[in-house]
């Protein structure tokens, strides 16, 4: 079996379990894998340019981190005897509280903005660094004599 299709055989298997891991588990830590999964789908046809690789496993892998750090993960009501009116307070990984009157549902809108701002910041990265390291490898012009 040559190299090449050892690499491919290799690239699929990744794609698909990552496709099928984050299927089955959707509906709790699923979505990244998933997201990942269907991102190498994708660029499949051209997996050899490394550059445009690293550049969308960085950005599925950026929008992820942006996105959890920043949604709102619990959240609590209260009410008190004073005070009948409810009070939700949300909070999420970075301690950013949430908060609101009722049965409050906090948008995602903010998540989602950051989500996208650190997945585009992570694949121009990984592109730049990506060609930085390729431009190091190639040896240098000769030198006419």
């Amino acid at each position: 079996m040559s190299k090449d299709r050892a690499g491919a055989i290799a690239y699929w298997t990744i794609t698909v379990v990552l496709i099928a891991f984050g299927t089955l588990g959707l509906l709790s830590i699923g979505f990244p894998f998933l997201l990942l999964g269907i991102a190498l789908a994708i660029v499949s046809q051209r997996r050899h340019e490394t550059g445009l690789v690293a550049g969308v496993v960085a950005a599925a892998v950026g929008f992820s981190v942006g996105y959890i750090l920043i949604a709102p993960l619990t959240c609590s009501t209260s009410a008190s005897s004073a005070d009948p009116v409810e009070h939700t307070v949300c909070s999420n990984i970075l301690g950013i509280d949430y908060s609101g009157a009722g049965s409050y549902d906090p948008s995602l809108l903010p998540a989602l903005i950051a989500g996208l701002v650190v997945a585009l910041l992570a694949a121009l990265g990984a592109r730049w660094l990506a060609r930085r390291l390729a431009a190091r490898r190639t040896p240098p012009p000769p030198v006419p004599a």
